[in-house]
Order: C-alpha cells, then sequence, then structure tokens
C-alpha cells in the first residue's frame, strides 16, 4: 500500500457541527493536508442525511482499488459516534487499509476502535473530560499509531515478540462480583488495545493511563493490574461458556488471545 495516495472523503451533512461544512471548504482542507503528504486518486461526497453513507463505501473500494488511504477532511462530531467508529475501523481493517483526517492528524486506523470503546465507557466509568485528559490521548494516539506502524509485525510483515498469553486461571477466592464488574466495565477498552497491537501488560496499561481510564481505586494503572483484569475475564468467559452453548446468556467481551489479534 503506498502511503503516498489518498482517497478523500467529503461529508457535507457535517454543516454546523465543525468548522467546515460546504464542499469547497472541505476540498480546501484536503488539498492542505495533501500538499504535505501526497496526491489525491479519487473523491467521494457523501449524500446528505443518508444514515447508510453509501459513498463511503464506495471510497473504501476506491482505496482498495489503488492502495490509497482514506481521508477525510472533518472527522468532527464524528469522533464521538462509537457506532460510526466501530464501523469504520471493521471497514477498514477488513480492507486492510490506512486512515487520516485533516483535522485529527493523531486518529489513524489504528485508534478508531479504541475511541469508540472509550467513548462509549465514559459515562459508566466517571471519567472526567478535561483539557489535560484529551490533551493527553491525542498524544497517546499520534505516539501509538507511530509506533504501531513502525513495528513489522503490525503490518503482517514478518514476525515480532510474542505477545505474553492471557492469564488462564484464578487464585481461589481471588474474584468478587465487584472486581468482576469493573472488569467487565474495562473489558472492550482493554480488547480494542490489544487488537490494535499491544502485545505487552506494560504497553496496555500505559494505554490505559494516557486515555484518562481509572482503576478500580481511581488511580494509575500498571502491569499486575492488567493481570488482575484479564484472570478475571479469562474466569468469568469460562462460567458464562455452560449457559452460552444453552442459549440462555450472552459471551463477556474478553480480550483477544493473541493467536486470535488481527494487527491492521
Amino acid at each position: 500500500m503506498s502511503s503516498d495516495f489518498f482517497v478523500s472523503y467529503l461529508c457535507p451533512a457535517l454543516v454546523g457541527q465543525g468548522t467546515f461544512g460546504t464542499v469547497a471548504s472541505q476540498r480546501e482542507a484536503v488539498s492542505r493536508h495533501l500538499g504535505r503528504h501526497g496526491r489525491l486518486v479519487g473523491e467521494m461526497i457523501e449524500s446528505v442525511g443518508d444514515p447508510q453513507r453509501p459513498r463511503l463505501q464506495m471510497a473504501l473500494a476506491l482505496c482498495r482499488r489503488h492502495g490509497a488511504t482514506l481521508l477525510m477532511a472533518e472527522l468532527g462530531a464524528l469522533a464521538e459516534d462509537p457506532g460510526f467508529l466501530r464501523r469504520l475501523s471493521r471497514d477498514l481493517h477488513a480492507r486492510d487499509l490506512r486512515f487520516s483526517a485533516a483535522d485529527r492528524p493523531e486518529v489513524s486506523e489504528r485508534t478508531l476502535g479504541i475511541m469508540a470503546a472509550v467513548a462509549e465507557a465514559e459515562d459508566r466509568l466517571g471519567v472526567q473530560r478535561t483539557p489535560e485528559t484529551m490533551a493527553r490521548r491525542r498524544e497517546f494516539y499520534a505516539r501509538f499509531t507511530a509506533e504501531r506502524r513502525a513495528t513489522p509485525a503490525a503490518d503482517g510483515l514478518g514476525t515480532a515478540t510474542a505477545p505474553r498469553p492471557l492469564a488462564e486461571s484464578l487464585e481461589r477466592g481471588e474474584t468478587t462480583s465487584k472486581s468482576r464488574e469493573r472488569a467487565e466495565e474495562v473489558a472492550p477498552i482493554l480488547s480494542e488495545i490489544r487488537a490494535a497491537g499491544a502485545l505487552t501488560l506494560e504497553q496496555v496499561a500505559n494505554a490505559l493511563n494516557a486515555l484518562g481510564i481509572p482503576s478500580a481505586r481511581g488511580s494509575r494503572w500498571y502491569p499486575m493490574q492488567v493481570t488482575r483484569i484479564e484472570k478475571r475475564l479469562a474466569a468469568a468467559a469460562r462460567d458464562v461458556a455452560p449457559r452460552k452453548a444453552a442459549g440462555s446468556e450472552r459471551p463477556l467481551a474478553v480480550p483477544m488471545q493473541p493467536s486470535e489479534m488481527r494487527l491492521a
């Protein structure tokens, strides 16, 4: 895939939701971005008010054909829409494509799933959106993208040190209903961090801290705490498995095993 080719995806339906709005202003933003990074090989303008976003699928097909990066002039309010972020992340990963946003240079195909999980969990976890928290997140997203893209294994080009396996057993009496509930609350975020390419417990802990996700005690995350969370989730999944087979309960969001992780 060439990092110099781009297909722009313009959303005039975003009028009033951000800095841009008209097709002309979004084209100007795309032009400024391309002046530093590459050249345009295609453009798609979304139908105003169409929730199905048919032009997005066309833009993705063009990206696949040309080995290009999908470029949005403005992610805007969509950066807070978990459904949109998750669908876009899934579609990009399925096609092995990259993503950029002119107004959010720190966002990429690596961070969309994490952003979706964080947006869904903020109220539930009591996360405060302070300017400092948002600045740390943006710095983390930029660094995370750069590190993952620079790692050969992250692009499927060879192998690297295998990620530490998730714990598969619990010490007797370790799990309580409260600790398991906390583990389930954090599970979607942890799973997205793992799936995006975080291979070690330290990387996961650092990511949770950078995202402003509080630990059970409201403090920083450390590798041992990540281990405990993953143990509790593994135990909960084993408990649910028999009931799931009987069709009586939905599965938990358990972080993927290393052999199941797909690095975009």
